[in-house]
């Protein structure tokens, strides 16, 4: 969520990383008999900072979509997409239909609202184009706030188009409206109504079970009296209309945040989230997960998976930029077994903590938490994806690289056991310093406007032959977006 134009709306902020270097080719067992890790590519190479990625790909591994917080004048979702598999991208632009603005004054934008950002994006193979959603901020105290959808077809995108017409208006449909609230923004939501922290799910399946290319939007709705129950609506005309809002986490269970559905080879879904006594507390929290066996009509109650015994505190050692507890999911497409990844401090740094269901289906049977990557050195912002051979995917930075445990590698493990046993490779030559530049609206704020941000995710997308994966760096005068690949 982004507060650069909100004014007294202080919304969550965002920043980013050095120059990326390449990675030879690593021994490993999966994804191919070695592991080559490709030049990192610079997606952006902007003036301003872009941040918290979100990337879709088509099955071919063709076809690529990313989304980002755009710190440009847009003030929105900044946007790109690959037909070469991630190997070159068009020239940056930002998602229409959301902000005022475009990344010239003189030019209005072709949205309503002030600010957007929280990207998600996914690819829909029934309609063979990517949904794209943000969350949308008017702007003032009493300001709409507006889950907002679109979708964008790279076979009618002009590559070639001028910044401020994001590929030419025929690449994209109407944005449409999943979820509305209202804000005054307070930055975990106890001061306002709004929803924040979307994520979307495309059911990709076909056999009995599952709506093939039903699209699912799932957030934490924070209600303004310190609650945020996990909300879900669903689409089967590709955004046009939807159903919902329907509320997941059960009474028991109302302040949560980052949900995410997973869809199991039956069909069946899985919405992981975190959750906790409060939006403060720092004890009693835990990884959660509830079940829903109609395409997300009804789910069961919800279920405590394993506690975070330390959750991130705001910060991390040696460093401004904001890190909180992350949990991300993903379900082994061979054996239909939920995968759940989160970041949890009881070892003393902060570390990636992986669970599996003991039992495809059932939610109380559940692995010991156990380290992805044991380090005395922080370890966050973990993002999952399946491949539809049942290999699972997370990708996360890495600080194991600095003996000083400041500067932030990126590390890809993966398991073809459904999360019991993970081999890791660094996708990165050498760290970043997430402080080397601050997240400043362009035009709007000085470069030296104090924000430090990083984002609060990063991404990654999986076919059975790569993982590509996409995050924030330091770019040569800003924060910029990246684009790695291992096959």
């Amino acid at each position: 969520m982004n507060a650069r134009r909100l004014g007294p709306i202080a919304v969550a902020l965002l920043l980013g990383a050095p120059f990326l270097g390449f990675i030879p080719a690593r021994a490993a067992t999966s994804i191919g008999a070695t592991v080559q890790v490709q030049s990192p590519v610079n997606v952006t190479r902007d003036a301003f900072a872009e941040n918290e990625e979100s990337l879709g790909m088509d099955p071919t591994g063709t076809l690529l979509a990313s989304a980002w917080n755009d710190w440009n004048y847009n003030d929105g979702c900044g946007f790109s997409y690959s037909t070469t598999g991630g190997a070159t991208w068009a020239p940056k632009t930002f998602v229409p239909g959301l902000t005022k603005f475009t990344n010239d004054p003189s030019i209005p934008g072709t949205g309503s609202y002030a600010v957007a950002g929280d990207p998600a994006v996914a690819f829909n193979p029934r309609f063979g184009v990517f949904d794209v959603v943000c969350q949308s901020f008017a702007g003032n105290k009493s300001s709409g706030v507006n889950l907002l959808a679109t979708t964008f077809d790279p076979s009618l995108a002009n590559p070639a188009a001028d910044e401020n017409t994001s590929y030419g208006a025929a690449a994209w449909t109407t944005a449409t409206s999943v979820a509305t609230g209202k804000s005054n923004g307070a930055q975990k939501g106890h001061n306002g109504h709004f929803p924040d922290h979307e994520s979307i799910t495309v059911d990709t399946g076909t056999g009995p079970g599952h709506h093939f290319g039903r699209l699912y939007v799932s957030w934490a709705m924070f209600n303004g009296n310190g609650r945020s129950p996990i909300e879900v609506a669903f689409s089967d005309d590709n955004g046009s209309t939807w159903t919902g809002p329907i509320v997941v986490s059960d009474k028991a269970h109302t302040t949560n945040q980052d949900a995410r559905v997973e869809v199991a080879p039956d069909g069946t879904l899985y919405m992981t989230f975190l959750g906790g006594p409060n939006e403060t507390s720092l004890k009693d929290n835990f990884i959660a997960v509830s079940k829903s066996s109609n395409g997300g009509g009804t789910w069961s109650a919800t279920h405590e998976v394993a506690p975070i015994v330390s959750p991130t505190p705001g910060l991390l050692p040696d460093s401004n930029y904001r890190v909180f507890a992350d949990v991300t999911a993903s379900v082994d497409q061979a054996t239909g077994q939920l995968v759940m990844a989160f970041t949890d401090g009881k070892s003393g740094a902060s570390q990636v903590y992986v669970v599996h269901q003991r039992v495809s289906g059932g939610l109380s049977l559940w692995s010991t938490p156990k380290r992805v990557k044991p380090s005395t050195r922080e370890e966050f912002f973990p993002w999952m994806s399946a491949a539809p051979d049942g290999r699972v995917d997370l990708v996360f930075y890495d600080r194991a690289c600095d003996p000083n445990d400041t500067l932030n590698c990126v590390t890809l493990s993966w398991s073809s056991d459904a999360g019991v046993t993970w081999n890791s490779t660094s996708l990165l030559a050498t760290g970043f310093d997430g402080d080397q530049f601050q997240a400043c609206l362009a035009f709007v704020q000085q470069p030296d406007c104090g924000t430090f941000f990083l984002g609060d995710y990063i991404a990654v997308s999986s076919t059975d032959s790569k993982a590509v994966s996409l995050f924030t760096g330091n770019g040569p005068i800003s924060e910029d977006v990246f684009a790695v690949t291992a096959s």
